[in-house]
């Protein structure tokens, strides 16, 4: 008995010692990491719609890197946050406010052109009879806690012509979702950023094509009804602990001939909302994060807060603001009713109020 304990201690001492290793790697070679811009680099097959745009920067290890805010995660932030006080959990503890969780058939198995919210920063987008996806994650995603549970639509979708995928992050990204669609619509073509072939070529079908872009580049469409188009925004990608920043992050334009419709997938508040007005100065609805801000110290950098993503909404001129990215995942620490609360808040000191469509999951908007 004594030495089947002794043997245990002995290897669970081994594993504690392994990762304590690991761990202070990760600490050493984050915290003494840099990104010096070295090069830029393009799909050199699509065109630049941005004048004196050099292309997508890349540093001295061949990693993206933001055009304003060049960033790379700290394991020291990461430990200081989830080891750190939380000032606001007993507030979020108590809010039991959730989403509503809505019957999304109707639209889908319709012909209405317009947008359906399928919660977080997934929508459905029919513009000009075109059937757009963006960052479509159905079910439960691996390694994120969930705060409303969205059964998935797949089985209600009727046609599926491209799928828009923003980053590389598991809330954006699921390996299954894009398995299932390709799957059941092999002739969607796949939008994304450089480099993300690398990650999807596996889980898509054989049949299913993958078109990347650099920023500020037009995709080459097989269709003239609309135009979609690849834009910076201040994040940062990673999916395992090798990886950081080898794929490149992006928001998205979808222009038809009535509409023109702004995706920000995520992004912390940068430039880049002035410059979207000035590429595109007609911009009828800005979908926007709004969640996943806390704690502000170490989200700033890739998430924007209420107040910053109206700030941006303002700078790019845009309508109407559709926020996302808040309500069905728990990533950070503000209580689940804050994110919309504060943009309402935020929106009337503006007197712009009208300007909000906060919309329940799965509900939408038709024009």
């Amino acid at each position: 008995m004594k030495r089947r304990l002794f043997k245990i201690t002995k290897s669970a001492a081994l594993i504690f010692l392994i990762l304590f290793v690991i761990l202070a790697a990760l600490i050493f070679w984050s915290e003494n990491d840099k990104a010096v811009i070295e090069k830029y680099i393009r799909n050199e097959n699509l065109p630049i719609v941005k004048a004196d745009w050099r292309g997508t920067p890349v540093d001295q290890k061949g990693r993206f890197v933001n055009h304003e805010f060049p960033f790379l995660p700290s394991t020291v932030d990461l430990l200081k946050w989830q080891l750190g006080t939380k000032p606001q959990r007993e507030e979020k503890q108590n809010d039991s406010a959730r989403l509503e969780v809505r019957d999304p058939t109707e639209f889908l198995r319709g012909e209405t052109d317009g947008i359906l919210w399928l919660g977080h920063a997934s929508f459905f987008i029919r513009i000009n009879g075109k059937n757009i996806l963006l960052d479509p994650v159905f079910g439960k995603p691996s390694l994120i806690n969930t705060l409303v549970n969205v059964p998935s639509p797949i089985d209600k979708l009727q046609a599926v012509d491209f799928i828009l995928i923003s980053h590389s992050h598991r809330d954006h990204c699921d390996e299954q979702t894009i398995k299932q669609l390709t799957m059941r619509f092999p002739n969607a073509k796949i939008l994304t950023g450089l480099r993300m072939d690398e990650l999807l070529n596996d889980w898509k079908s054989p049949e299913t094509q993958i078109q990347t872009a650099g920023w500020y580049q037009q995709f080459s469409l097989p269709t003239e009804q609309v135009k979609i188009f690849f834009l910076p925004v201040r994040h940062w990608a990673r999916r395992g602990l090798f990886d950081t920043n080898q794929h490149l992050w992006g928001g998205f334009v979808i222009q038809g001939a009535e509409k023109t419709v702004y995706f920000s997938g995520d992004s912390g508040y940068g430039s880049h909302y002035k410059e979207l007005a000035d590429v595109f100065p007609k911009i009828d609805y800005f979908l926007i994060g709004i969640g996943a801000y806390q704690p502000i110290w170490f989200m700033k950098a890739n998430h924007n807060s209420p107040q910053e993503a109206f700030q941006g909404f303002v700078d790019s001129k845009a309508d109407r603001l559709i926020p996302m990215h808040f309500g069905r995942f728990d990533l950070s620490d503000e209580p689940p009713s804050e994110p919309l609360r504060l943009l309402k808040e935020t929106a009337a000191e503006a007197n712009l109020s009208d300007k909000i469509k906060n919309l329940q999951i799965n509900e939408s908007i038709i024009w």
